[in-house]
């Protein structure tokens, strides 16, 4: 998994290569029937037959092509995506960096072939947007008196087996009682008694001793973690009275990130990480559409401008908090270079500012550097998003600052 840091050195390096760099990325992914045998290096090879600098080979050196071809034949059945950076120096020393995702990347045209190779500029732009926006998630796995802790990025699981080390064999003792008394449903039981005047004392005094003292201090640790890990989404795994209870215990700011609570995967007594990774996706993938589609919903009660030129004019005067796009972009815009550095939908309104120096470009390959020079957010979005942005917003939306 990339942590945090390791994210941001990752980007520092590659923002630090020398153009003329190699960016290539392919669809790698083994469910995909054209990646059967190794399917996805023949068209990497194909597309990069067609580059001919990197075919060149210096004095006592291999080409860049062959130290390419030499890096993915590295075999990884887990990743989608695979994206790579590569230059050689004039000595013939090579520099070449090969992230694999288990994630697809936004605004990489791979439906031609499923591989996109470029030369020049090195092409980071989607990379760092995924290491930037994809949100991370953190598990928190209640199973009577095992508690667990897992930090989910870009389709990675990892368990943080130190959250919870600080608890000694006392701590775990309650718990396992705690547990015990939960999960026998006398919690349940005692509480409808309550209506009689019976039992009252009993269960209230040990389920309040429970939540201020032991489960507030579990609470406590897991909030020290998600603040350390900048976890932006919570699930909650396990009996439903247990992460029930510890829920109700959750500090207000870790309710707020609770989006899920999932039972445990049936006929497994101990999941691994694996399990509980693919326990908990769908509910982290239905939180995220969710929240694609509410901020639609709150573009079109501000109202906020739609369609490609509504949209490009707000954003070039600083207006717009957040610009809503396809994940699938594939529009092209009209650049004016000199004097203005300016974007629009129409040629002739181009044409007006900077004549013949007007020209035709992908908006994807400009979206990340137009978006960040006015310091605004990018939020791509998919599925039942994406179909209402297209039928709804003309294709692309913004939210306005004022």
């Amino acid at each position: 998994m990339i942590r945090t840091q390791e994210a941001a050195e990752l980007v520092k390096r590659l923002g630090a290569l020398e153009a003329p760099v190699l960016t290539v990325y392919a669809d790698i992914n083994p469910a995909n029937p054209d990646n059967r045998g190794g399917g996805w290096r023949t068209r990497v090879k194909n597309a990069l037959k067609e580059i001919e600098p990197i075919h060149e080979r210096r004095k006592h050196a291999k080409s860049l092509y062959e130290e390419v071809l030499e890096t993915i034949a590295e075999e990884r059945p887990t990743a989608r995506t695979m994206a790579l950076f590569a230059r050689q120096d004039e000595h013939g020393k090579s520099h070449i960096e090969r992230i694999d995702l288990n994630v697809d990347l936004p605004v990489v045209d791979l439906r031609q072939g499923r591989v996109e190779a470029r030369w020049g500029e090195p092409y980071v732009a989607p990379l760092v947007y995924a290491l930037d926006e994809y949100q991370r998630a953190g598990v928190i796995h209640v199973d009577g008196a095992k508690w667990r802790f897992f930090e989910i990025f870009l389709g990675e699981i990892r368990e943080c087996e130190e959250v919870f080390e600080e608890l000694d064999e006392e701590d775990w003792k309650a718990l396992r009682e705690a547990s015990e008394f939960i999960r026998s449903g006398r919690l349940r039981a005692e509480a409808r008694a309550d209506l009689s005047g019976s039992n009252k004392d009993t269960w209230k005094a040990k389920l309040q001793h429970w939540r201020h003292k032991l489960y507030k201090r579990l609470a406590h640790l897991a909030e020290k973690a998600v603040k350390a890990l900048g976890i932006d989404r919570l699930v909650l795994m396990g009996d439903e009275t247990e992460t029930g209870v510890l829920y109700s215990t959750l500090p207000r700011s870790l309710r707020e990130k609770v989006v899920a609570r999932v039972s445990n995967p049936e006929d497994l007594n101990e999941p691994n990480k694996e399990d509980i990774l693919e326990r908990v996706m769908p509910a982290l993938e239905e939180a995220e559409r969710a929240g694609e589609l509410a901020l639609l919903d709150e573009i079109r009660e501000q109202p906020g401008p739609k369609g490609m030129c509504e949209v490009l004019d707000a954003l070039q005067f600083g207006r717009l908090e957040v610009i809503v796009l396809p994940w699938g972009l594939d529009a092209e815009v009209w650049h004016c270079p000199d004097p203005a550095d300016w974007y629009s939908c129409k040629e002739e309104d181009a044409r007006t500012l900077c004549g013949e120096a007007a020209g035709k470009v992908h908006l994807r390959d400009r979206l990340f550097r137009l978006a960040d020079n006015y310091g605004t957010r990018i939020e791509l979005v998919q599925g039942p998003a994406e179909e209402r942005l297209r039928a709804e917003f003309d294709g692309v939306a913004g939210l306005r600052r004022w």
